[in-house]
C-alpha cells in the first residue's frame, strides 16, 4: 500500500467481513505474517487486499487470536 496508518485502526465486522463505510469486498486471499514468537510477542495476522463501496483499494488485517479475532485498517493504495 502507498499510505500505512501509523496506528491499525479497528474495524467492526458484518456476517465475518471487515465493515468500513459498508462492508468490505475481500479480493485477495489471506497471506498470513507470523513473527514475534522468538521474544515473547507473537503477531498472528492474516492480510487481505478489500475493496471498499466507493471503489478505494484498502489493506486489512484480521489479528488472529484464539477464539477472539479482530479485523483492522492497516493501509491505503494509491
Amino acid at each position: 500500500p502507498a499510505w500505512l496508518l501509523p496506528e491499525p485502526l479497528r474495524l467492526q465486522e458484518q456476517s465475518g467481513r471487515p465493515v468500513h463505510g459498508g462492508p468490505l469486498e475481500l479480493r485477495s486471499r489471506a497471506e498470513r505474517i507470523e513473527a514475534g514468537w522468538f521474544d515473547g510477542e507473537l503477531v498472528s495476522r492474516d492480510y487481505h487486499v478489500a475493496q471498499a463501496r466507493d471503489r478505494r483499494w484498502l489493506w486489512v488485517f484480521r489479528e488472529r487470536r484464539g477464539a477472539q479475532s479482530q479485523w483492522y485498517l492497516h493501509g491505503l493504495f494509491g
